[in-house]
């Protein structure tokens, strides 16, 4: 009779813990699908990719392992409650890092477009004054040609920041200074060259 009442006693507490392990956690899907929606409205996969793709990876892996104990008659979700949690957990720094990176990306944009700017302008100043001779007049219709490309790629460079694009703007920009630097050094050292001969006279 004890040994029938232990035996009941068993499957009764095997039935409780089976019950309670058996419920997948819905709770903790929605809130972990919740976290990443908010990474998603933060652009986190543009961002702050690596993050979130830790993310979307522990979200898949636990939408697998409920999937694989919603097959089995002893089910039980400890793993894939972790996994969620990790989801969550990095679906958050994705998007508090998304936050900082895009503000990061759109202060060097502007940093690089400013220093564009400024160094286009100088190698205008410097094509104004660069000295006319029979051997530096081709030069100098090419240094025209070329600023009149880099005015046309910075403009560019304006229109991508505008849309957020702040990494096609950064590179855009700092190829516009980097040439625009040459082209001053350049009608620099014909402007140095020439002097030196007027001294040799």
């Amino acid at each position: 009779m004890k040994r029938t009442w232990s035996l009941v006693i068993v499957v009764a507490l095997v039935s409780v813990v089976a019950i309670a392990c058996g419920q997948p956690p819905q709770e903790d899907v929605k809130a972990a699908q919740a976290e990443m929606e908010k990474a998603r409205q933060a652009q986190a996969d543009k961002w702050a990719p690596t993050e979130f793709g830790a993310a979307d990876q522990a979200m898949s892996a636990a939408q697998a392992e409920i999937a694989a104990q919603n097959e089995k008659w002893m089910k039980n979700y400890d793993k894939a409650k972790e996994l969620l949690a990790k989801s969550k957990e990095e679906a958050s720094k994705a998007a508090e890092a998304a936050v900082a990176n895009k503000e990061q990306s759109k202060k060097d944009a502007e940093a690089a477009l400013a220093a564009a700017d400024s160094s286009l302008q100088a190698a205008d100043a410097s094509l104004k004054t660069a000295p006319v001779t029979k051997d530096s007049k081709a030069d100098l219709q090419l240094f025209k040609n070329d600023l009149s490309t880099l005015h046309g790629t910075l403009d560019t460079a304006r229109q991508a920041f505008s849309t957020e694009d702040y990494k096609s703007a950064l590179d855009s920009a700092g190829s516009v200074k980097e040439r625009a630097t040459a082209i001053v050094d350049q009608i620099a050292a014909a402007k140095q060259k020439k002097a030196a001969k007027g001294m040799r006279k």
